[in-house]
């Protein structure tokens, strides 16, 4: 029973992760196009998911996600949006965050 529960939470985490990943693509392509709005909204929709997906995973008996890598990308972002730079955003979820993410809760 227990195997199956965290069987089934793995797989939780896989797709919330999947939604992670999708959220970032879009905000990556709509700030790419200038449609910083859009780009917002998804990278807002990215946050909500990765605060989930790190809460639920430091919880779990082997965490799959690695502070050491994801905290220096945060600080990255927190920078270029005091500058308001999107560009940077955009560069930093795309070439930093995206990547790390394709690493996490790989079967």
């Amino acid at each position: 029973m227990e195997e199956m529960t965290a069987r089934t939470e793995n797989d939780l985490l896989r797709a919330e992760n999947k939604r992670l990943q999708e959220f970032l693509l879009a905000a990556v392509s709509h700030f790419r196009r200038g449609e910083d709005t859009k780009g917002l909204e998804n990278f807002l929709g990215a946050v909500d998911s990765l605060e989930y997906l790190v809460e639920t995973d430091q919880n779990a008996q082997e965490p799959q996600i690695d502070l050491d890598l994801l905290l220096p990308a945060m600080r990255g972002l927190y920078f270029y949006m005091q500058n308001q730079d999107i560009t940077g955003i955009a560069d930093m979820l795309e070439d930093t965050v995206y990547p790390l993410t394709k690493e996490w809760f790989e079967e």
